[in-house]
């Protein structure tokens, strides 16, 4: 059990989604989604959850897709509850949240009376204690973490170079799931879609974007309205600056402990 606690308030969170220019242009529905929540020990939450998936341009109803994996792996992992402030019981809890999310995907997909491939997205879920932090992903996608002086991305997926990517409804999940641990107190991290990660990555060093990611966390670091924080944050994803990069859907939540917390 964690020897530590904060208060849900002491988090500055952003969180935004954007339909890309090329769906608008096709009429076609932002297929992102994403969600953020809290696990509560007593009345005081002290574990961070975030949930980030992206549907499968080429599926006809991946938006439905990543909005039910979101959901499910958000809620399996809230009824872990104590599970969640050990490293070992943290990272088993995660990996069977990926198993209850495509669970979830296919029986709606039943539901619907369409194949489970019309659904298909990506997920990414990452669980944040006052002590460590477990993160999981299935497909493309990336979690930045860390001080000023030291970004890690963790998690690289190599088939975005590619332009290839798996998705929780495709190969067994025992083969594409990837599950790591961070063995320290977590202050920012951000969680995005592949839409952003030309963006947010530096592809030929294998690190994050530094300039572009102390921007965004110092913007939410230091906003003087916290309350704005997500309305800020979808402008910058449908800013120009931002379009003319990417043409693809755009989701990103940060989320920053106070200093002091």
């Amino acid at each position: 059990m964690s020897q530590h606690k904060w208060h849900m308030s002491q988090w500055r969170i952003a969180q935004a989604r954007s339909c890309g220019t090329s769906h608008l242009a096709e009429s076609k529905p932002c297929q992102d989604f994403c969600l953020v929540d809290f696990v509560f020990a007593g009345e005081e939450p002290n574990c961070l959850l975030i949930a980030v998936a992206d549907g499968a341009g080429s599926a006809a109803m991946s938006e439905i897709g990543s909005h039910v994996a979101c959901s499910a792996g958000i809620r399996h992992l809230k009824s872990c509850g104590d599970q969640l402030h050990d490293p070992t019981s943290a990272e088993r809890s995660i990996r069977a949240s990926f198993f209850e999310a495509r669970r979830d995907v296919e029986e709606e997909a039943n539901r619907r009376k369409v194949e489970s491939r019309e659904m298909a997205t990506t997920l990414l879920l990452a669980v944040v204690t006052p002590d460590f932090a477990v993160f999981g992903q299935v497909g493309d996608g990336v979690v930045i973490y860390g001080e000023p002086s030291e970004l890690h991305a963790a998690h690289w997926a190599e088939q975005e170079a590619l332009n290839l990517t798996n998705f929780i409804t495709g190969e067994p999940l025992d083969e594409t799931l990837v599950v790591g641990l961070i063995r320290e107190p977590i202050r920012r991290i951000m969680c995005s879609t592949d839409g952003l990660t030309q963006i947010l990555l530096d592809y030929r060093a294998k690190v994050p974007h530094k300039p572009i990611a102390e921007r965004l966390f110092s913007t939410c670091g230091s906003a003087a309205d916290p309350h704005s924080l997500s309305e800020d944050l979808q402008k910058f994803l449908d800013s120009d600056v931002v379009n003319e990069r990417t043409d693809d859907d755009k989701t990103l939540v940060i989320a920053i402990l106070e200093a002091g917390a």
